[in-house]
């Protein structure tokens, strides 16, 4: 399917009621699963893998990337507003929502080659958003330096790649499937 074909696809799922009430699910438990589920990595002791992804991911595979965008979004704003941890930065939450929206292009009406998309797709997420963004956005709020944080940065997706491809694939090609009313989009 054509890339910029995704996009208006994935705004039509508007309408489906069911499409609505899966994201309302999703988001709610991606909020829980962004406060709950962080594992500190002692190699860099800043970084952290959490589990909250897992929900924008699946809404983005199920419903595309208009999808993936807002309930990421939408979930980084909703989880400062219940539980505030310094002050907003709004440049966290484009992050959140460039990699729904990534996750929505690899994953949405895609299932030809999935783990081999799914390691391009983390690759993306890693090393064009969260390590240089993340970065910049480290600096720009706590003046850290900008090599110094990408270097750990960096590191930390080193390790989490394998480790969400592996969550992304099990739960889109093992669990998805037998849930009847979530099925995955062909082309």
């Amino acid at each position: 399917m054509n890339i910029l074909r995704k996009f208006p696809d994935s705004a039509k799922e508007t309408k489906n009621i069911r499409c609505l009430t899966v994201c309302a699910l999703m988001l709610a438990l991606r909020v829980v699963l962004g406060y709950f589920s962080n594992i500190s990595l002692s190699i860099t002791p800043n970084a952290k893998i959490g589990f909250a992804f897992l929900p924008v991911a699946i809404v983005a595979a199920l419903y595309g990337p208009v999808w993936g965008l807002v309930v990421g979004g939408l979930g980084d704003v909703l989880s400062f507003m219940l539980m505030p941890m310094g002050n907003y930065f709004f440049g966290w939450t484009l992050n959140a929502m460039l990699v729904g929206m990534v996750y929505g292009l690899f994953l949405y009406k895609n299932n030809s080659k999935l783990l081999l998309k799914l390691i391009l797709c983390e690759i993306v997420i890693g090393f064009v958003i969260e390590v240089p963004l993340g970065s910049l956005w480290l600096l720009i709020q706590f003046g850290k330096s900008f090599w110094l944080m990408a270097g750990t940065r960096a590191i930390k997706w080193l390790i989490a790649i394998p480790i969400e491809t592996a969550l992304v694939y099990l739960f889109t090609k093992m669990i998805l499937p037998r849930i009847p009313f979530l099925k995955l989009k062909k082309n």
